[in-house]
């Protein structure tokens, strides 16, 4: 059986700043169509950008019905998220777990499964965006880490469900990566050093390489699936 093969439109949650904006450039310097789902609009003239609020299935079908209406969508970039409260377990409010899951895990399922059911039993590639909080436990990240662990395991059970339709699905999970959000932790005193020190490389991704990864898994790892990669400058793999 031949691999599938991208015809050219992909939807970008998440995809007006960060990582998803790096996505989106990287797809459209192959030609790709893109649309974006946001909050807020994107900045890039060369797309279509749409306020989704994934929380809300009947938008996410709306906005997925829409962007159909400008060409068949076959890939997705799940590249939407929000930063957890950063305080201990004893601390966290159940809203605050709530909201995170939510979003990561039932936004996430919403949208992909509002472009699967369209697909109709044509090829289509889809990429989670997961963490590196994903692995292993974590002091003050019971609501982000968790739901990002678990958005890790939605790819697993949707990648064996679906790869018979002839939809891959797998995931990247970013380590510590400059994007906007990391930035204004930093300027409200959040210390990245000992995560530096940490990664072996050094230094911190910047939202062009985790792309770069991204976008090979959705466009060219086509016997990849179910698999979630790691893209963070080998902080994973250090022992201790």
């Amino acid at each position: 059986m031949d691999a599938p093969v991208m015809t050219g439109h992909v939807i970008v949650t998440g995809g007006a700043s960060g990582i998803g904006d790096a996505v989106v450039g990287m797809l459209r310097d192959r030609g790709l169509a893109v649309t974006v789902f946001d909050l807020r609009p994107s900045d890039r003239g060369d797309v279509r950008s749409a306020i989704v609020d994934l929380r809300d299935e009947d938008a996410v079908e709306a906005a997925v019905a829409a962007a159909w209406a400008e060409g068949p969508v076959d890939g997705l970039v799940a590249c939407h998220g929000v930063r957890g409260r950063y305080v201990p377990a004893l601390e966290m409010g159940l809203d605050d777990v709530r909201r995170q899951f939510d979003l990561h895990v039932v936004g996430t399922f919403a949208v992909a499964r509002a472009v699967v059911r369209r697909l109709d039993g044509a090829p289509g590639s889809i990429v989670l965006i997961s963490s590196t909080t994903a692995y292993g436990g974590w002091v003050d990240q019971l609501d982000y880490g968790v739901a990002k662990a678990a958005e890790r395991k939605l790819m697993e059970n949707l990648a064996v469900e679906w790869a018979p339709l002839g939809v891959r699905v797998n995931a990247v999970a970013p380590g510590h990566t400059r994007t906007p959000m990391v930035e204004s932790l930093v300027a409200g005193g959040y210390d990245l050093s000992a995560a530096e020190r940490r990664t072996p490389r050094g230094v911190l991704a910047a939202p062009a390489e985790i792309a770069e990864a991204v976008v090979w898994m959705l466009c060219d790892a086509t016997h990849v699936i179910g698999q979630c990669l790691a893209v963070d400058g080998g902080w994973t793999v250090v022992g201790k």
